[in-house]
């Protein structure tokens, strides 16, 4: 008989129990269906570069299928640089080569090619995308890839022999 007893509370505990966790995992999947628990939603946008480099602000812009960099040099030295290339998921041809095409307004140094931008200084450069960037809701990832070199090298030629690569990463809205 005793055991007949625990039988019974323990199916009346499934029961009552039971009903309230299924509720529960039906809400949590309605609202990981219409989006509301997308975590692409609840991060918070961000443009990382390593230290010394600082991306200050930015800004993806569909309809022009552009991404817009505001950087800060804070690596001890001037920069010379060369390229800037953005790939991921919408990113397609995103490339900027600074050599031959420095941002409007950019000065020079030393008589040498690309964007050169001084130790404490910031600048703002844009990165046309050859492919459209679609609209969605949500954001969108890509990985950043930014070649530099010294402002002391002494020609062109040394500063692609001696050029730097640097890596980072671009969580933003399409606008």
């Amino acid at each position: 008989m005793v055991m007949k007893k625990k039988a019974q509370a323990a199916m009346e505990f499934l029961m009552t129990y039971g009903w309230a966790i299924l509720v529960v995992l039906v809400v949590i999947g309605a609202l990981a269906y219409f989006g509301v628990l997308n975590p692409q939603n609840l991060l918070p946008e961000k443009c990382t570069l390593p230290m010394g480099l600082y991306c200050k602000d930015h800004r993806v812009d569909g309809t022009a299928s552009t991404v817009n960099f505001k950087l800060e040099n804070g690596m001890g030295q001037g920069l010379m640089i060369t390229s800037i290339t953005i790939t991921g998921q919408v990113f397609t041809g995103c490339t900027i080569d600074l050599l031959t095409a420095a941002p409007g307004g950019a000065d020079t140094y030393n008589l040498l090619d690309g964007w050169w931008l001084a130790n404490g200084d910031s600048g703002s450069v844009i990165v046309t995308c050859t492919s459209a960037i679609p609209s969605f809701t949500g954001k969108t990832k890509g990985d950043i890839s930014l070649v530099y070199c010294s402002d002391t090298v002494a020609s062109d030629a040394e500063c692609l022999t001696y050029s730097h690569t640097i890596e980072g990463d671009l969580l933003a809205k399409v606008e």
